[in-house]
């Protein structure tokens, strides 16, 4: 078992509000994003609620990117919907991956010059498409690529790697062509976020801090337990029982 170093802190809680928010993420401004059944809220440094997207057609929201602040994501599993927003949440392009004819489209994550990432969990393979779908590189059959059958929790692109949390083995690392780097084993990996400076990898019992290029993880010391946790700059984010709390240090 690998042994982490504990980074340690001293907590102040900033502010708290109740919400019916299941999930939530922070941008690389600082911005907060809240996701309840139908709709995503946005909220400034310190809380004070901005914008509101809404399509109750498109279903439940699944999956929320916000790796670049400009181009929020939002995808929808139960129809195959991906839709790009804002910075103001107002809508820019909806894209219904399940036209371009790919075998189960799972996981999406933002990529540069306007593309995206796709995970098709049918043929286990992360396709890169542009805005009109087409196929423009891939890493190929995960399980011939890695060695592992995958199962994913989530794949964000930072400094032109496409990295990818897998539940049963850790990080498995690639350029943005797709080409496999490394992998980082991290055990029992449960979500996956990234940020500017690096990523937040969530365990069943811990929150562990990886900076890009490093090979270790550093185990975060928490202010008190909760379901959703996250670590961005100085802050600690976490939601538990109706209630989002930030922490600072």
């Amino acid at each position: 078992m690998m042994l982490w170093l504990m980074l340690t802190a001293t907590w102040t809680l900033l502010a708290s509000w109740p919400t019916e928010a299941t999930r939530f993420r922070v941008d690389d401004l600082g911005y907060l994003y809240t996701v309840d059944q139908f709709s995503l809220n946005r909220y400034d440094v310190n809380g004070k609620l901005q914008f509101v997207y809404s399509r109750m057609d498109l279903g439940t929201p699944g999956q929320l990117v916000v790796s670049d602040p400009l181009r929020p994501l939002l995808f929808y599993p139960e129809t195959g919907h991906l839709v790009a927003l804002d910075n103001t949440l107002s809508e820019q392009r909806v894209l219904r991956l399940w036209d371009a004819g790919w075998g189960m489209p799972e996981w999406v994550a933002s990529g540069v010059n306007q593309e995206f990432w796709v995970y098709d969990a049918l043929n286990k393979e992360v396709i890169r498409i542009d805005d009109r779908m087409t196929r423009r590189s891939s890493t190929g059959y995960l399980p011939a690529v890695t060695g592992h059958d995958p199962e994913i929790i989530g794949m964000e692109e930072r400094h032109e790697q496409l990295i990818i949390g897998d539940a049963k083995y850790g990080l498995w690392i690639f350029d943005r062509f797709g080409t496999y780097v490394r992998s980082i084993p991290i055990e029992g990996l449960k979500e996956l976020r990234t940020h500017a400076a690096g990523m937040t990898l969530i365990t069943e019992n811990e929150l562990l801090w990886l900076r890009y290029g490093d090979l270790f993880p550093q185990a975060v010391e928490l202010p008190m337990s909760g379901a959703v946790r996250d670590l961005d700059k100085k802050r600690m984010y976490i939601l538990r029982d109706g209630m989002l709390h930030i922490y600072a240090r």
